[in-house]
């Protein structure tokens, strides 16, 4: 078991370090082999040679659609279909900091002066300030839902993220589509927003699919034809074309990605060089995970406002297990556990507390929560969201010095619980439950069955 779960960590763990990362952009886009070799991860970032194992590099671009408009939509769900723009009231001297697609319908468009976007809107279109802070814990949300699909992420700004998911793609068969939708539907059940994402064998593929068919897209680039599905696309989708480089381009009649390696891009330039390696479908950048890890939160928004105490407490369970099995993955233990309620009319509320001993055993993460729930729901109020976080990490290895003579049943436990974990990632996160879960199970396994990965 011990072996079997060793080999599954190393393959599940897409690769950190595909080439030394120290060329420049440019020099990264001259061509990318088709094919790479799993490697397994050392703690010193190095790799090795994983032998007779080849798959390949499958890289998806996660972009969250209307990102700023979507969250007020998604705790105001009164506001969809109208109208809307963040960035300040009506009157106000700024910027639009993001339409929605209605907005967007009426010309209005990111950084047009908001006076110029409620002349072009009709009266009843809203205008919000915004509340960057609740962005970002939305970001946050939608972050550590992917690490619950592969290791490797580069977030690239508040609601772009880049995924490598060529060491896990077995676990949904080899179906990049599948997995992609799988993500899709996580994200829009758990935070009520839609994404786009591309699929392809390189970044820059990836971040031109998954601005085509926005709202909620799926779109994937064949591997290998690369320069033919770039080939007829407007030259404006190419990352980095803006204003300023677009009118130039035209009028040396590139229109089209293909026009870039017909009429011979100048290559003595820096644009002359990238567009001509992305009219090729080149890109040899990796993904790099830059991620540091503070905390690991889990939270699911109920189909219906519910003061059921029994089902509440079988989600904070199934939570908890989620964010343990995070811990479990990353070698790490919590000292601080925190709950999150959101009730009916909007209102939050949250508590959190102290571990004697930090753990990554549900059994513990689950006792103190159940004491901060009791203090923050009254029986009378019914609530929209329930939401587990964990925080202040120290390594597993390290755990074990806080240990106290005669405390052997929480190592048991721990064992267990890696055991369990292994049983899992193999067969399905159904194939073992909790008895706490049993008010849930039916929800947890139809959704395991639509979108649940492949059994190994």
């Amino acid at each position: 078991m011990a072996q079997q779960t060793l080999t599954f960590m190393v393959r599940c763990a897409a690769v950190r370090a595909w080439e030394n990362t120290s060329y420049c952009v440019v020099n990264a886009l001259a061509g990318i082999p088709q094919r790479v070799s799993v490697t397994s991860v050392q703690q010193d970032g190095m790799r090795r040679q994983d032998e007779g194992t080849n798959l390949m590099r499958t890289i998806f671009l996660l972009d969250i659609d209307c990102f700023f408009a979507s969250v007020e939509m998604a705790l105001h769900p009164e506001l969809r279909g109208t109208p809307l723009c963040i960035g300040g009231r009506r009157g106000d001297r700024g910027i639009v900091a993001c339409p929605n697609y209605e907005a967007r319908a009426y010309g209005v468009k990111t950084a047009m002066p908001l006076r110029t976007a409620e002349r072009l809107l009709p009266p009843n279109a809203v205008f919000l300030p915004g509340d960057h802070h609740l962005y970002g814990e939305y970001s946050e949300r939608v972050m550590n839902i992917l690490y619950d699909f592969t290791p490797d992420i580069e977030q690239v700004s508040i609601d772009e993220a880049y995924l490598d998911v060529t060491g896990c793609l077995h676990l949904w068969n080899c179906n990049p589509l599948r997995m992609a939708a799988a993500i899709q539907e996580c994200i829009r059940h758990e935070c009520g927003l839609t994404v786009s994402i591309g699929i392809a064998s390189n970044k820059v593929c990836a971040k031109i699919a998954a601005g085509l068919k926005k709202p909620c897209g799926l779109v994937m680039v064949p591997s290998g034809g690369e320069k033919e599905f770039l080939a007829p696309l407007p030259i404006e989708v190419v990352p980095g074309v803006g204003k300023k480089t677009l009118p130039k381009l035209h009028a040396r009649g590139i229109m089209t990605i293909a026009d870039v390696l017909n009429r011979k891009m100048p290559t003595h330039s820096w644009i002359g060089l990238y567009l001509s390696a992305v009219a090729r479908g080149n890109d040899e950048r990796i993904v790099h995970g830059n991620h540091v890890e503070r905390s690991i939160s889990r939270d699911t928004t109920f189909n219906h406002d519910t003061n059921d105490s029994a089902f509440i407490a079988s989600i904070t369970y199934h939570l908890a297990e989620r964010c343990c099995k995070t811990l479990r993955k990353r070698a790490l233990c919590a000292s601080t556990v925190m709950v999150k309620v959101r009730f009916a009319d909007f209102t939050t509320v949250q508590k959190q507390t102290r571990l004697d001993i930090a753990t990554a055993n549900e059994e513990d993460i689950v006792a103190a929560a159940r004491q901060m729930l009791l203090a923050l729901l009254p029986n009378d109020r019914l609530v929209r969201l329930v939401g587990v976080k964990v925080s202040h990490f120290i390594p597993a290895d390290h755990a074990g010095s806080q240990m106290v003579l005669g405390i052997t049943g929480r190592e048991k436990l721990a064992t267990l619980h890696h055991r369990l974990d292994a049983l899992q990632e193999k067969y399905g996160n159904t194939v073992v439950w909790w008895g706490i879960t049993h008010p849930i199970q039916q929800i947890v396994r139809d959704r395991e069955e639509r979108y649940g990965p492949h059994p190994s």
